[in-house]
């Protein structure tokens, strides 16, 4: 019999990674017994929490260290200990199968843990590397040692921000997808009708040449174009300020940005053209 304790505990290992951490996150925010969890560290390896036996207390929970159901480190499987804590939420009903975006970030996560980004991901010694957040964790522990709460902290944090992005991309996916898609000089072009900017960048991404979203609420719109694809929207600029001369337009020196309202500009004037009208625009342009 197990002593069933007032307060669930999470035990990972001193100086938490970028697998630790992520398995800690996806309990707080998961499962509702371990939301207030009290987060204990011992060292790594085959250490418990109290030297109790792994596994024996169900509000004990070890992640990343124990050798237990929830540490990786004793097989050779392509798995982490967030995938595991995954894997259980899932199983215990805890996390929808449906939910794409925890997923997703649960697979980055164990490609990292396994070292893909040292010679799977391309260009690995990059510079741009070292601007992921498992190297700005490696750079919080040199500059701050020993602080493993705020590691947990920080990095939560972060998860939350990168769990939401995944959010909005499985949904701009979609919404790409069904979007309203036309022909222009450059190439092909899709138009939204959304809340989410991450359409525009995105759509660039799968090789459209010009995507536009059209703001339900604020009525203002925004054009990206791709510059791998050689477009200048300096055309449709022209054409929009002599259509809707009243709205506020500014185009980026770069000529693949067209903008009708930003939020670094809350004052600028949405306008009046409809999303139909602005895709006959670029279409001309």
């Amino acid at each position: 019999m197990y002593e069933q304790l007032a307060q669930k505990i999470i035990v990972t290992h001193y100086s938490p990674d970028f697998d630790g951490i992520p398995a800690i996150w996806l309990l707080k925010k998961f499962h509702p017994d371990f939301k207030s969890a009290k987060i204990a560290f011992v060292p790594a390896g085959d250490s418990t929490y109290n030297n109790e036996s792994v596994d024996s207390n169900p509000d004990i929970l070890h992640v990343d260290v124990g050798m237990g159901k929830f540490d990786h480190h004793h097989t050779d499987s392509h798995t982490c200990a967030a995938k595991l804590i995954h894997e259980w939420l899932v199983k215990e009903g805890y996390i929808s199968q449906d939910d794409e975006a925890v997923t997703r970030l649960v697979e980055v996560i164990t490609q990292i843990d396994h070292g893909w980004d040292n010679y799977k991901w391309c260009e690995p010694a990059d510079d741009r590397y070292e601007f992921l957040f498992h190297n700005v964790l490696l750079g919080w522990k040199i500059l701050y040692p020993k602080q493993d709460e705020k590691y947990i902290e920080w990095t939560i944090n972060a998860l939350e921000a990168i769990y939401k992005l995944l959010q909005l991309k499985v949904i701009a996916e979609r919404e790409i997808r069904e979007g309203k898609k036309f022909k222009t000089r450059w190439g092909e072009g899709v138009a939204v009708y959304t809340h989410n900017d991450l359409i525009l960048d995105l759509a660039i991404k799968n090789g459209y040449a010009v995507v536009l979203r059209k703001d339900p609420d604020r009525g203002n719109v925004r054009v990206n174009g791709s510059n791998t694809k050689n477009v200048d929207l300096t055309g449709a600029y022209e054409l929009v300020r002599e259509k809707d001369p009243e709205a506020t337009w500014f185009l980026h020196s770069s000529k693949v940005l067209l903008r009708n309202g930003s939020s670094r500009n809350p004052v600028m004037k949405p306008t009046k053209l409809t999303i139909d009208e602005m895709v006959e625009i670029l279409e001309k342009a």
